[in-house]
């Protein structure tokens, strides 16, 4: 088997305004994503597990969570539609990572951090 080759590439914006309000509204997006379906997923994770069935955290899930949550706000509608799908890709990762016993369960995302990002994919490309 070949050897998998993983690239990065930094790039340095100089955003102008409309730019910087578009970064915003995506990273912003991404971080609400991310804290409602966790919080919502384990309200679910609750009252499955009090009537004694239990729910696996999985990517057809977090997908039905996100189209609920694009019908109630529709500020993410506005946004980039691939970064919010990669958010729940990569939350569904970070609760396969926790159940395998590699990281701790998930943590809901703060504004107050100082790293803020989303990725979008497109055509097979992905940035960060």
């Amino acid at each position: 088997m070949g050897n998998i080759v993983n690239k990065g590439l930094k790039l340095w914006i100089l955003p102008d305004e409309d730019m910087i309000r578009v970064l915003n509204q995506n990273m912003g997006n991404a971080r609400f994503v991310w804290n409602r379906i966790l919080s919502n997923y384990n309200e679910l994770y609750e009252l499955f597990r009090s009537h004694g069935y239990p729910l696996k955290p999985n990517i057809r899930n977090f997908n039905a969570i996100l189209k609920m949550l694009k019908q109630e706000y529709s500020f993410l509608r506005e946004g980039e539609s691939t970064s919010q799908q990669q958010v729940f890709r990569d939350l569904a990762k970070s609760f396969n990572r926790f159940f395998n016993g590699i990281s701790n369960y998930p943590k809901f995302k703060s504004k107050k951090n100082p790293k803020q990002s989303f990725r979008i994919q497109k055509m097979g490309i992905t940035l960060k």
